[in-house]
């Protein structure tokens, strides 16, 4: 399920990755007019973009490896939000100071950091398929006298 999430969120990330940048700020930001974006964060979005659309393809291990890497984060996010912020802020932007996160979006980073440990969670027991299926297992050997 969170597979057919990915996939199209990574679509719109790499093909339009200046109005993912316009669209966050607008939510995430109390002064998006005084916060200049970093010269190499819209590649970034591209680029993640492009990483989730195809890990969402791919499936399997790769949409696993994925999942297991953003519930990591998760459980920074949801346990250090303000600190997760601080550190996005002076990546991503040039005035960090000057970053001025709404106070709304703090709770929802925590919120989205608890999903993606779910999500890992659960991508590690259904063996990264993206269903709520068994991982698929090695088929049992004939006992010897079947045929």
């Amino acid at each position: 399920m969170a597979r057919l999430a990915f996939g199209p969120l990574g679509v719109v990330m790499a093909l339009f990755p200046d109005s993912v940048l316009e669209a966050f700020e607008n939510v995430a930001l109390e002064n998006p007019e005084e916060c200049t974006a970093n010269p190499y964060i819209v590649p970034a979005i591209r680029a993640e973009g492009t990483l989730y659309a195809l890990a969402s393809v791919v499936g399997g291990r790769t949409y696993r490896w994925l999942l297991g890497i953003g519930g990591v984060a998760g459980v920074v996010v949801a346990l250090f939000p303000d600190r997760y912020l601080e550190f996005g802020a002076e990546i991503a932007y040039e005035n960090p100071e000057a970053v001025d996160w709404n106070d709304d979006f703090v709770t929802a980073v925590r919120v989205l950091g608890v999903v993606l440990v779910l999500l890992a969670l659960n991508a590690a027991r259904s063996g990264g398929n993206g269903t709520d299926e068994e991982p698929a297992t090695q088929r049992d050997e004939p006992a010897e006298g079947d045929a």
